[in-house]
């Protein structure tokens, strides 16, 4: 099976579909996989887009990120704050359910009459997983669950408190606290690469490009086996 894995997309829309026609993905194509390691939304403005493309892609996996996190937890009633500003997400609620939705920094969002863009993004988001594991590579968005300085031993059942974690850990600081003891690869994102550059670690590549301050989105193009469920 080949593998197109992208990350960080941030609500780029025309740069995510440039990158996967370059690198030669065919989405009609049953031995093509799009793995997406999180990170769909913010900071762009065709957030619309962006939802209207995964919807419509039959052979995806999607890893949730934070972007994707935060979001659920604003449909599902949490008031914004001002992190929601400086992140973007903000702008993506105004896109999907209008100007007049958010009534102040620390105001519920208005729904009403948008409760279907609600229930495709519930639904979309509802399909990401913490991770994704073929036969030689392991795809997370941040990083592997860690506790006391190292991965755990049991990260694939971890508890959502962990995971949660991993999603806001960056790489290079997941390296420094734990390395990669594990047989697989780990492909991640949510912190950009020197260079926009996809980084081939121990262990691990990294492929955040930094869309929203780049311009570019990296296409990681791998040859694996697939692994039951």
């Amino acid at each position: 099976m080949k593998l197109f894995v992208v990350s960080d997309i941030h609500g780029y829309a025309g740069l995510l579909k440039e990158a996967l026609g370059s690198a030669g993905y065919d989405p009609e194509n049953d031995e093509h996989l799009l793995v997406c390691c999180g990170d769909l939304f913010d900071r762009g403005t065709e957030n619309f887009e962006v939802l209207k493309f995964f919807e419509r892609t039959r052979r995806k996996v999607m890893i949730k990120g934070n972007h994707e996190e935060r979001l659920l937890e604003i449909l599902y009633g949490a008031k914004i704050g001002f992190h929601d500003y400086m992140n973007g997400t903000v702008e993506t609620i105004r896109e999907f359910f209008g100007e007049y939705s958010l009534m102040g920094p620390s105001d519920s969002v208005d729904f009403s009459g948008k409760t279907g863009t609600v229930d495709r993004l519930c639904d979309l988001i509802g399909e990401m997983k913490d991770y994704y594991e073929t036969e030689h590579y392991v795809f997370v968005h941040g990083w592997l669950p860690n506790k006391n300085g190292g991965i755990v031993a049991d990260w694939r059942s971890a508890k959502a408190e962990l995971w949660h974690t991993a999603r806001w850990t960056w790489w290079i600081k997941g390296c420094e606290m734990s390395g990669n003891d594990e047989p697989k690869t780990v492909v991640c994102g949510h912190y950009p690469t020197r260079g926009a550059q996809i980084f081939y670690g121990d262990g691990f590549i990294a492929i955040d490009a930094g869309t929203y301050t780049n311009n570019k989105l990296n296409v990681l193009v791998l040859e694996d086996g697939l692994i039951d469920p």
